[in-house]
């Protein structure tokens, strides 16, 4: 029997047993509920898997590529399991069902996320106990990391930056640092994505997709690490309420998550009364002998969220469908200020009210001035980001960031390469530096931002209005570091 026909008819025999009463809950209207039932066969089929080896390919079928099996199976290795016992079962959002269970020996607690992607039930995370061996790489690291801190050398502090800390993120997902204004006291906190510091600059919020989405706090000393909910998909940008007492956030849920290719024969739509015209977002447009032919661009649908941090209660914020990257009004504990398919809003969760800033979809991460007069946006241009200001109403924009003349005369010379075995003249990608994700400074004099200009990723800092620009940190503090600005409205710096 072919490897395919083997994982069909596991996944077959896995779903019977799941939807033949495996699962002992009250048979209420949510248990007879297909959607429960196919996420409730996927994760005991999945746990199956666990158990035996000769399904250890099976495995990946059911997973998400983002998660990892050789993590999953490196976690069993050192004591693998035997059996497990279903201890509980339920919705845990919209989209995400989660599975609780026991495994043998050792009773392991083990909880697993089911959620549908393009129509079928797959795995998109899991928690699993760690084995002896990574808590004692775990103790190691963090052993080696006290004593790297220990005996890092003092830096010089640095004038001219002003006051308060920065956290940074060194890419989307990767490890979570804070620092001194000055530059001094660098400090590895955590790893996640879209770092941000409450607004007492005591924690600092971010979230992680692995091995589920889920939205965290943290205290700034790294202590203290706990969840304050999950299961909403590709979950981003938390952002503090200027009390400290809510977080809001952006989500993925629904639309077109990948790119579709679409062959229409123009005779059979017209005779079935179709209209074969192509949507406006669709790409490299062909006719040809009657069939067209065109591509569609994913497009995925983002909302926002806001969750009370005392009760847990969450709220949708009324927005449309492609709304993220939000960022809260330093001073109004009711406004935020996120991305639209065609600009930026400003919601006011208390009234629903939206208020456009500006018109233009090339505004991108907008942060607020800590005044609330002004915003600062990562601006697409061109082919690459510069920074841009305005005042909250849209008027009055203002371009800090840009490549000298002489600079791009110099990069837009022509190059020489070996290409299939003969020489020939290259033209330059993009002569241009990268400006982008800009954070006012806590005063509202200065912002710091991330640029490429120096053929790395570094922070640097300038006065509000563009003059001065300059290494924020040129006592070396950060030399090491790898910083990767990806341009997927991530947040990389947060100022308090």
């Amino acid at each position: 029997m072919k490897k395919t026909t083997v994982i069909y008819v596991t996944l077959l025999l896995a779903l019977v047993l799941g939807l033949t009463g495996f699962f002992s809950a009250p048979a209420d209207a949510q248990e007879n509920d297909l959607d429960t039932l196919l996420a409730q066969a996927a994760a005991k089929s999945f746990l199956i898997t666990l158990l035996r080896p000769e399904l250890s390919s099976t495995m990946e079928f059911y997973l998400l590529d983002s998660v990892d099996a050789g993590e999953i199976k490196a976690a069993l290795a050192d004591n693998p399991a035997t059996s497990f016992e279903i201890t509980g079962s339920d919705w845990v959002s919209d989209v995400t069902y989660q599975v609780k269970a026991t495994l043998q020996p050792g009773n392991r607690e083990v909880a697993v996320y089911a959620g549908k992607y393009d129509g079928r039930w797959r795995i998109e995370g899991i928690d699993l106990p760690l084995s002896e061996a990574e808590m004692a790489t775990a103790s190691d690291q963090a052993t080696t990391g006290q004593s790297a801190a220990s005996a890092a050398p003092s830096v010089a502090a640095v004038s001219g930056n002003g006051t308060g800390q920065l956290v940074f993120q060194t890419q989307s997902g990767g490890d979570i640092y804070i620092i001194n204004a000055d530059g001094t006291g660098l400090r590895r906190v955590t790893t996640g994505i879209d770092p941000q510091l409450s607004p007492d600059g005591t924690q600092i919020a971010f979230t992680r997709w692995e091995p589920r989405y889920e939205l965290f706090v943290i205290n700034t000393d790294g202590s203290n690490e706990r969840a304050v909910t999950q299961g909403w998909r590709q979950i981003k940008s938390p952002t503090w309420s200027a009390d400290g007492a809510k977080l809001t956030f952006s989500y993925q849920e629904g639309g077109r998550l990948d790119e579709e290719f679409v062959r229409l024969n123009l005779m059979k739509e017209y005779m079935k009364g179709h209209d074969p015209t192509p949507p406006p977002e669709a790409r490299d447009v062909e006719v040809e002998n009657g069939i067209l032919e065109y591509r569609l661009p994913a497009d995925a649908f983002w909302f926002l969220k806001q969750i009370n941090l005392a009760t847990g209660e969450l709220t949708d914020l009324y927005t449309e469908r492609h709304s993220y990257g939000p960022t809260a009004h330093p001073t109004d504990a009711n406004e935020v200020i996120y991305k639209t398919q065609t600009g930026l809003a400003l919601q006011n969760v208390a009234t629903n009210q939206n208020q456009p800033v500006g018109n233009d979809h090339r505004d991108h991460t907008p942060v607020i001035s800590p005044d609330g007069s002004r915003v600062a946006v990562s601006y697409w241009q061109d082919g690459h980001w510069e920074i841009h200001t305005m005042n909250l109403d849209g008027s009055s924009r203002q371009r800090l960031t840009s490549t000298p003349l002489n600079v791009l005369v110099e990069r837009n010379q022509l190059t020489t390469e070996m290409i299939d075995g003969q020489e020939r003249a290259v033209a330059p990608k993009n002569p241009h530096w990268n400006n982008a994700a800009p954070v006012w400074s806590p005063d509202g004099i200065q912002i710091a931002f991330l640029t490429d200009r120096t053929g790395q990723w570094e922070i640097w800092i300038m006065n509000a209005d563009g003059s001065n620009q300059r290494p924020m940190f040129p006592n070396g503090q950060l030399a090491g570091l790898s910083l990767n600005y990806f341009g997927v409205d991530e947040r990389m710096l947060s100022w308090q």
